[in-house]
């Protein structure tokens, strides 16, 4: 090759060097770009696999205790270690189901911050009577994952307990065909008799035991509640299984006794009452007045 040529040939390569290297240049500086946005914006929708959001939610209302809290249950996302992690609430409504907005959505609320290796969590809602809802994110310092939400979860509570006067009866007197009937906030799951004492000494009407005992209803007692004498209507008949009212209809006892004023109804946290779809019972504790209420009416 004659020396015009390779002038020539070693000026088309020098050319094609500084074309791929601004190619290459290029490509590494879009690479850059996109790292940059990345670590620029932690809420960018590319950060979701950084930080691996929370899985497996569930929920359950307790089984023990006051039975006025419920337990959620998770598995942190792990890769890279989470540092920290919300849990926010909203209230689901006193529907026949749970009415819980989508997960980030931002109708929930600040509940708690879990620390960041738990995965589970005892948890009391804001209203004890409706469902309630709760959505849980990682946080790995500044980046944020998306949150995640449990299933609904509802309390077992009652709302009401009236004392009737049976058809025909004599008012002011526990008799056969008086009733008692308990409301509560969702479908129960009763037997078919029960019985209920009238206790003179203590002035209260135990439903599902004796006197002195708790009673697997509950019992009422305090206030302005008076009983004169002890009677026992060891049959009486339930009625209302599977929906949220339960009329007990006294009987078993020929004789009465004089019953006058109004107590508190105390539910027992176990024993006759569950719900349609779990063995909880309803919430008994005395120290939350969400968990009793007060009779109305007379016999």
């Amino acid at each position: 090759m004659n020396r015009r040529a390779r002038t020539w040939a070693a000026a088309a390569a020098l050319l094609l060097l500084l074309a791929g290297g601004t190619l290459a240049f290029g490509q590494v500086t879009g690479t850059f770009a996109i790292f940059n946005a990345v670590v620029e914006n932690p809420g960018n929708i590319l950060t979701g696999g950084w930080v691996p959001k929370p899985s497996g939610t569930s929920s359950s209302p307790s089984t023990s205790g006051s039975y006025s809290t419920a337990t959620l249950n998770w598995t942190a996302g792990a890769n890279p270690p989470v540092t920290s992690q919300t849990l926010q609430y909203a209230n689901g409504g006193s529907g026949g189901s749970a009415s819980c907005p989508s997960a980030g959505s931002g109708s929930y609320g600040s509940f708690s911050t879990p620390a960041a290796g738990a995965n589970t969590a005892s948890v009391t809602g804001s209203n004890l009577s409706n469902w309630w809802c709760f959505e849980i994110n990682s946080v790995d310092g500044n980046w944020t994952t998306d949150y995640v939400t449990f299933a609904g979860v509802r309390i077992l509570v009652v709302q009401s307990i009236a004392l009737n006067n049976g058809t025909g009866g004599t008012a002011g007197k526990m008799e056969t065909g008086d009733q008692i009937v308990i409301t509560y906030n969702q479908a129960v799951n009763v037997g078919s008799t029960v019985d209920v004492e009238a206790c003179a000494t203590t002035n209260t009407i135990v439903v599902g035991g004796a006197c002195g005992t708790a009673g697997s209803f509950g019992s009422i007692g305090g206030g302005s509640l008076s009983v004169n004498k002890a009677k026992s209507f060891g049959t009486s008949v339930v009625t209302g299984s599977g929906s949220s009212t339960i009329t007990i209809t006294l009987a078993g006892s020929s004789s009465t006794t004089a019953v006058s004023g109004a107590g508190t109804f105390t539910p027992a946290g176990t024993g006759a009452v569950a719900t349609a779809n779990t063995s909880e019972g309803p919430c008994s504790s005395t120290s939350s007045p969400t968990c009793t209420v007060g009779s109305s009416g007379d016999f």
